[in-house]
């Protein structure tokens, strides 16, 4: 008898797991394009925010360049890690002044 109460239960749960992860999708697509509306509408004082942002961030990255040239010379994982994270950063970058280079 406890045995078909717990999958009795476990399936009513997937259903309502199953209709919430629908709903947040859903409701994630809707924030998607409501971002997209306001991002054309920048105001200029946001604009200097993100350039300078933006300039916070090319110096963190060449802070990151020099300090990887301090590590050992052989390639180890964690400095392919470190060159990979300092390449996410610079496409980051450069996809954010394209925004903002389309935004004027």
């Amino acid at each position: 008898m406890t045995r078909k109460v717990v999958l009795i239960l476990l399936f009513v749960c997937s259903f309502v797991f199953l209709g919430t992860t629908r709903q947040g999708s859903a409701v994630g697509e809707n924030v998607g394009a409501a971002g997209a509306s306001q991002q054309t509408t920048l105001t200029s004082e946001q604009v200097q925010s993100l350039k300078d942002d933006l300039n916070k961030m090319r110096s963190l990255v060449q802070q990151m360049e020099t300090n990887l040239n301090f590590v050992d010379t052989t390639q180890s994982p964690l400095k392919h890690q470190f060159q990979l994270e300092i390449d996410m950063w610079k496409l980051t970058i450069q996809r954010m002044d394209r925004q903002l280079q389309g935004g004027r």
